[in-house]
Formats: C-alpha cells, sequence, structure tokens
C-alpha cells in the first residue's frame, strides 16, 4: 500500500514516483531507499509515511486516514499522532452510507472505461481500506484523474442539469474513445446542455489557483457528491486547506459575485494568500487597484491576434460576403481561411474570456498555442498549466 499512499497524501507525483522506481530496480535499492537517496524526499520526511504504513499493514488505521494523516503531518510539521488527532477535530459525519457499486462503478462500466474484473478487485481494496471507490481507482493507476473528473462531471451534469444517464454514458465513450473533454464530446453528438448556473464554484477558485492539483479535485469532488459534503469542508478534512484559507476563498467568492474581482484575479489572490501568506482584503484592493483588465472581446481581433488569420485575409473576406450581418466565424469558414477546430477553440477561450476566466493575454496565447501547434484547447490548456472549467466553454452553443 505504499504506493497509494505517497501519491495520495502528495509526497510524491506520478512522474516521481515512476523515477524512483526505475531508481529502485537499477541500484537494487528499496523503493524507500531509493525515494531518500535521489533526494525527492527528506529522510525524516520519509519516516511519516512509513509509520502511516506500517499502522495500515497492522490494521490500526485505514489507508485512507493514513493518506490524510501523512498530508496533513507534512504539511503543518506535527507527528502523525498529532494530524490523527487534528482529523478528528475537524472531521463532520453525514450520516450517509456510500455504497461500493454506486452510479460512478455504473458509468465507469457502462462507457467501458473499466471491466468487472477491475471492479471486483477495487470493491475489495476499497473494503479493506475504507477508500472511496473513485479514489482508490485513480490510486491504483485503473483510471487516468481525466477519466474520472469527466465521469464525476457526467454524474453531475445527471443530477444536476437534467441530462439523460444514457446520453451521459454515450457521452463518456466518446470522450474516451477520442480523447477529449467529456462536455465537448456532449457537444459534438448534440447533448450538451448549459449549466444551471454561471457562478464560479469554490472548488473551481481552489483548482484554478493550483492550490489542488486535478487528483485532489476528483477525490473531493466524489465525497462531496456521494457523501453531500461541503467541498469546503472535505478540502479541511483531508488535510489540503487551512480554516483561514477556506475563509480567504469565501471571501474572494464574494468579491466576484460584487463584480470587484473577475474569476482570474480571484484565483490569483487565492494563491497568493495560500502561498505568501498575503492578506485577503489587502490582496483585493491590490488587484482592483493595479490591474485593470483589457475589455476587448471581438472574436475578429482574437482571430487576427491569436495567428489564425491576417487582417488582410479577414477585410478580403467581408469584402466578398454577401451578406453583411453574417457571423464572423461563418464568413471566415466559407471562405476557407480558418478550420472549423480552431474557430471552436477561439469560441472556447472567448467565452472564458468573457466570464472572467482568463485575461486578454492569456486568451491571445492559447489561441496561438492551438494553432503554432496544432493542437486543440485542451492540449494548450494543459501545456500551459492553464486551469479552467471546463463547463464554462460553451455558452456559444
Amino acid at each position: 500500500m505504499l504506493l497509494p499512499l505517497l501519491l495520495g497524501s502528495g509526497v510524491l507525483n506520478r512522474k516521481e514516483l515512476e523515477t524512483a522506481k526505475k531508481v529502485a530496480v537499477e541500484l537494487e535499492l528499496s523503493l524507500e531507499e531509493a525515494i531518500v537517496d535521489s533526494g525527492m524526499v527528506d529522510e525524516d520526511d520519509m519516516k511519516v509515511p512509513m509509520e502511516a504504513l506500517s499502522r495500515v499493514e497492522a490494521k490500526k488505521i485505514t489507508l485512507d486516514l493514513a493518506i490524510r494523516a501523512v498530508r496533513i503531518a507534512l504539511h503543518k510539521k506535527v507527528t502523525l499522532d498529532d494530524a490523527i488527532t487534528a482529523i478528528g477535530d475537524v472531521h463532520k459525519s453525514t450520516g450517509v452510507v456510500v455504497t461500493a457499486t454506486n452510479d460512478l462503478t455504473k458509468i465507469l462500466l457502462a462507457s467501458n472505461i473499466i471491466d468487472r474484473d477491475q471492479l471486483g478487485k477495487a470493491l475489495k481494496k476499497s473494503s479493506d481500506s475504507s477508500t472511496m471507490i473513485g479514489h482508490l481507482l485513480v490510486l491504483s493507476e485503473v483510471v487516468t484523474v481525466k477519466s474520472m473528473l469527466a465521469a464525476l462531471n457526467a454524474i453531475h451534469m445527471v443530477r444536476d442539469v437534467g441530462l439523460d444517464p444514457d446520453k451521459a454514458v454515450q457521452g463518456m465513450r466518446y470522450a474516451n474513445g477520442r480523447d477529449i473533454t467529456f462536455e465537448q464530446a456532449l457537444f459534438e453528438l448534440g447533448f450538451f446542455i448549459h449549466p444551471d448556473s454561471k457562478d464560479i464554484r469554490i472548488e473551481e477558485l481552489f483548482h484554478m489557483s493550483g492550490i489542488i492539483s486535478p487528483s485532489d479535485l476528483a477525490e473531493c469532488m466524489e465525497i462531496e457528491l456521494f457523501k453531500k459534503k461541503d467541498f469546503g469542508q472535505i478540502l479541511l478534512e483531508r488535510g489540503m486547506i487551512t480554516n483561514d484559507q477556506l475563509d480567504s476563498a469565501r471571501t474572494l467568492l464574494a468579491s466576484i459575485g460584487r463584480g470587484t474581482l473577475r474569476p482570474y484575479q480571484a484565483a490569483q489572490a487565492l494563491s497568493d494568500v495560500c502561498r505568501l501568506d498575503k492578506d485577503v482584503y489587502a490582496t483585493i484592493a491590490e488587484f482592483q487597484l493595479l490591474y485593470k483588465p483589457d475589455t476587448n472581446d471581438r472574436l475578429g481581433d482574437l482571430l487576427v491576434e491569436g495567428g489564425a488569420c491576417s487582417r488582410e485575409q479577414m477585410e478580403k473576406a467581408f469584402s466578398m460576403a454577401s451578406e453583411s450581418a453574417v457571423k464572423i466565424g461563418s464568413v471566415l469558414l466559407k471562405s476557407k481561411i480558418i478550420k472549423e477546430t480552431t474557430l471552436y477553440d477561439a469560441l472556447r477561450v472567448q467565452t472564458l474570456f468573457r466570464f472572467g476566466y482568463i485575461d486578454r493575454p492569456t486568451m491571445i496565447a492559447l489561441l496561438s498555442y492551438c494553432v503554432n501547434n496544432k493542437t486543440n484547447l485542451d492540449g494548450a490548456l494543459e501545456e500551459m498549466g492553464i486551469n479552467v472549467p471546463s463547463r464554462m466553454q460553451w455558452t456559444w452553443v
């Protein structure tokens, strides 16, 4: 159980873990020795997960509790016992019983992301370790984080937006087969339903700020969906944030609601508060005074500045158009100046900009990356390390 413990607690990421495995094999070391000798983790810090592992193997604590305790112990520089006590102090029971076979496992099976043999093995491990089934499937590398987030988003849309369950399964299969987001799959299949709310959610703010990783997001979303807990409370219980950081995030959400900050500004402010220990109110004031956003969201300017076409090509296309009121994208497509995929990428980044999830330079940079590297927007976002909600890119549909 060492691998899921190290991954789940954030001691190592997957890339570091793979490197450590290779070092262990090449030098005939234990994995623990390889991690310490390669300098990935300090020897004293490595004692914490090893102590937790021994308690898990002795069945004194569950794997899930060990993961949370190690995360807190290393973050707060406290003992494992103190971390376990802290978990008990913040934990709030909901009385909700989560069955191992649920909407998540059903959609993963129906969309062929896992098979029954994999599910059977995971169910036993989940029961033995008291770990949520989806989180365990990710830690065991049976399901990728991307597929897990897609499945959780699908369940969210079925429950809250009214997406037909059969269409959700079709969308998952289509997304998995083409390596695209679930939302894009729904769009291409003609199943997309607009989100019920255009307001940013607290989990999206934490993810945009980089305070929680995609795997953290998936872990907590599963708990939120199936244990019906507040997302902020889940972050506290998992040892990912402090009470002060949660209060700051809620203050920043309120500032977005009042129009004081744009979502991307609030995400950067939250990052500064959490990583640099800045005061949240001083940070809000700083963004208000120093950063005045560019509001030009014209599609034509975006396509030109993003390198999808030249100003001359656009003017020529419009001079030849028979209808003056025809939409710019339609004109450029008919003139074969841009491809349909480029237009969709442009419309998606334009939407993100309009709703304040990215600033104008980032909008231009994303489209430029797509054009120059012949990739789609999802690839550009991943390569550039930009976290934005996929659900907020499709209001033009």
